[in-house]
């Protein structure tokens, strides 16, 4: 049986991989079970559209009515001084609730979601005490271990996390004995540790929910109208339809991914200037391709390349638990690895690529980066537009001229004086910026 990897017992492997001193380390994994204290969204328009203001008005009112109904202080909202696509509301907490009697287990995923701003939906319901009734007021606790069973009814003695109080909008015989599948909020959060916008009845074709280095990744890119540009690792879609969004109808984006349902998903977000295909790209270069929009794909296609790798996911807020086996944790450098050489293969001389993950793994960001630059003489590393992730990591092999080129984003930083708070206050992430050599 494989080794899980979870916050608590991983601390000689992740430290291994990561690698900075034991006093930034335990800072790093103390901030990755907090949620960040700003919820960004991307405004799907084009700058300077006089619509915009209109619809910043409408989320601002979206956004009053909820605070009211809550009795809450409305939010701080503001637009990025860099992104300016990105809209930056500021959270708050955490706060110190009472708890009372009756208590409400809920999954992880579940607990985790209520920490960004979501309400307890029904079906991530696990335990609720025999005398639950609507509009019964009840605290919350996510179940950090996964050993609790739907239904159950006694109190919980496992390891849980409080996350606020609530109101119940359903009683436990409607919960579990009912024959329907249960739909719709289960808990209206009232009193949550951290106050954060609810998202659910906010996002529109115009509105996306995305963490901000997500939003950077395509800045860094800078794709341009009448270029052809590749999204290797499309799914779940939200850099592809950024992409498309920039270049407008000038343009055509191309993306790929190997998984049908992913795809199947992304169709809802599809635009003129997007072909989707169901592809593995570490397969998309084929020397003999016959020159159509379908893959595989002739060298030196593609004027951009974004490679947002599958990896770790060691980066997400909040996460206080992650049963990632240690053999799947190696396996990531190698897809990576695969996933960039083919996109060097498929860049146009002069063009750019940029490569992303979502963790904070060595291996994963700068290591790549180095064993990229060391094979293909053809490739450099370049700056990105806009920096607002921090250097590379001290320890790892990139030049001192290099390191200050990639983006890193480590939330484990927000102890340090920044007055951008919202620049660190993240999701771990990492960005390099490449271009092929003409």
């Amino acid at each position: 049986m494989g080794q899980t990897h979870s916050w608590r017992n991983t601390h000689t492997h992740t430290h291994n991989i990561y690698i900075l001193n034991d006093e930034h380390f335990k800072q790093l994994l103390e901030v990755l079970t907090l949620p960040p204290l700003y919820t960004t969204l991307r405004i799907n328009s084009v700058e300077n559209d006089p619509d915009n203001n209109i619809l910043l008005e409408e989320i601002q009112l979206h956004l009053k009515k909820q605070t009211d109904a809550l009795c809450r202080p409305e939010y701080n909202m503001f637009i990025h001084p860099v992104l300016k696509d990105c809209l930056l509301i500021q959270n708050r907490g955490p706060k110190t609730i009472d708890v009372v009697d009756k208590e409400i287990i809920v999954d992880l995923s579940c607990g985790m979601a209520v920490l960004r701003g979501a309400h307890v939906f029904k079906v991530g319901i696990m335990g609720a005490p025999m005398s639950l009734r609507a509009g019964d007021v009840v605290s919350v606790y996510a179940d950090l271990d996964g050993h609790c069973l739907k239904g159950t009814a006694t109190c919980y003695s496992n390891q849980k996390l409080f996350v606020g109080n609530g109101v119940a909008h359903v009683s436990r015989s409607d919960l579990f004995n009912s024959q329907t599948l249960q739909s719709g909020i289960g808990i209206l959060m009232t009193h949550p540790v951290y106050e954060a916008p609810s998202l659910a009845e906010m996002l529109t074709v115009r509105i996306s929910s995305q963490n901000l280095p997500s939003i950077a990744c395509v800045y860094a890119l800078d794709p341009q109208e009448g270029e052809i540009i590749l999204d290797m690792c499309a799914a779940p879609g939200g850099k592809t339809t950024h992409i498309a969004g920039l270049i407008g109808d000038k343009g055509l984006v191309i993306a790929l991914d190997k998984s049908s349902q992913r795809v199947k998903k992304m169709q809802t977000l599809k635009k003129k200037n997007i072909e989707m295909y169901v592809f593995d790209s570490t397969k998309a270069w084929c020397p003999s391709a016959d020159g159509s929009n379908r893959p595989p794909y002739s060298p030196e296609t593609f004027d951009r390349i974004l490679v947002d790798a599958p990896c770790s996911a060691l980066g997400q807020r909040p996460c206080y638990k992650n049963e990632i086996l240690l053999n799947q944790l190696r396996s990531y450098p190698v897809i990576q690895h695969q996933l960039l050489k083919t996109a060097v293969k498929l860049l146009k001389p002069g063009g750019v690529m940029v490569y992303s993950t979502c963790t904070i793994t060595k291996e994963e960001n700068e290591d790549q980066v180095s064993r990229l630059l060391a094979t293909n003489p053809q490739i450099e590393l370049i700056h990105t537009p806009y920096k607002l992730g921090g250097d590379a990591l001290p320890t790892c092999d990139l030049s001192s001229e290099d390191k200050s080129k990639v983006q890193r984003f480590d939330p484990s930083f927000l102890y340090s004086d920044d007055k951008d708070l919202y620049n660190v206050d993240t999701i771990g992430f990492f960005i390099a910026k490449f271009q092929k050599l003409k």
